[in-house]
């Protein structure tokens, strides 16, 4: 996780009408102490050349379903983050086509546009490609000097890879890719951003009363002892307070599946 900030000011993605739910989910793995420590060690390891920054990327990837780049002079960056191929139903796999598909033209990566990052991830080639609208995720098998399918697994969400499908086809024609999928309602990405807030200010050591004071109404902080104790802040907290836990500790996953 980057430094620590005052946990009352708002997030920085808070403005940010693009984020996915992945966007949102590395920022609840990037609070869990486990992987925090797991991540700061892959980034001593690749320091010291014991290890590539892919490979650790990809032993983090296996291990916690998403994770941040693991090179130093990038760490923590949110717009580097990595899910799991099978958790991330809206990226995008090329692959040699079978044969008798009659795909002879050679994949040209000038028409992919702005890449923003390359990595290599076990045996798949990653690609993160920059769009205002929310980045593509691009996995190839084998290289891309040669003739490419696209892949469309049939899974829980088909319709989540098939709008993928269509960003990326429009990206590949030069128009604007429009819109990622799996993006959260305005209400459930406030609401989910502000559990982080709640994650932050409870790592800070703030109250369960002073929690409630900075997320749901300033109010509490004139609540006398027993009316503090029957509010409906209080409880609201406490069940805020639970479900951020809960996703942090590896809840996340349903979001990377758009839950």
């Amino acid at each position: 996780m980057p430094p620590e900030k005052d946990w009352r000011a708002p997030l920085d993605e808070a403005g940010d009408d693009a984020l996915a739910y992945s966007d949102i989910a590395i920022g609840y793995v990037s609070r869990n102490d486990r992987y925090r420590a797991h991540y700061r060690r892959a980034l001593g390891r690749v320091k010291r050349g014991v290890i590539s920054a892919d490979e650790a990327t990809a032993r983090l990837v296996r291990r916690w379903g998403i994770s941040f780049h693991a090179a130093p002079i990038s760490a923590f960056d949110p717009k580097l983050a990595v899910a799991r191929l099978d958790l991330s139903p809206t990226s995008i796999v090329l692959a040699p086509p079978v044969d008798g598909m009659g795909v002879t033209q050679r994949f040209d990566m000038k028409m992919l546009g702005a890449v923003r990052a390359r990595m290599k991830i076990g045996n798949l080639l990653h690609l993160i490609l920059a769009d205002r609208e929310g980045d593509e995720h691009l996995w190839v098998s084998g290289g891309l000097d040669r003739p490419l399918a696209m892949m469309l697994p049939i899974g829980a969400d088909p319709f989540a890879g098939l709008a993928s499908a269509e960003r990326f086809c429009r990206r590949l024609l030069g128009m604007a890719a429009g819109p990622s999928a799996l993006r959260p309602t305005p209400f459930r990405r406030q609401h989910l951003l502000t559990l982080l807030q709640l994650l932050d200010g409870h790592r800070a050591g703030a109250s369960q009363r002073e929690l409630a004071a900075s997320l749901i109404h300033p109010k509490v902080r004139r609540y006398d002892p027993t009316e503090w104790s029957d509010s409906a802040e209080r409880k609201c907290i406490r069940r805020w307070l639970k479900e951020a836990v809960e996703l942090r500790d590896g809840g996340y996953i349903r979001l990377l599946r758009g839950g």
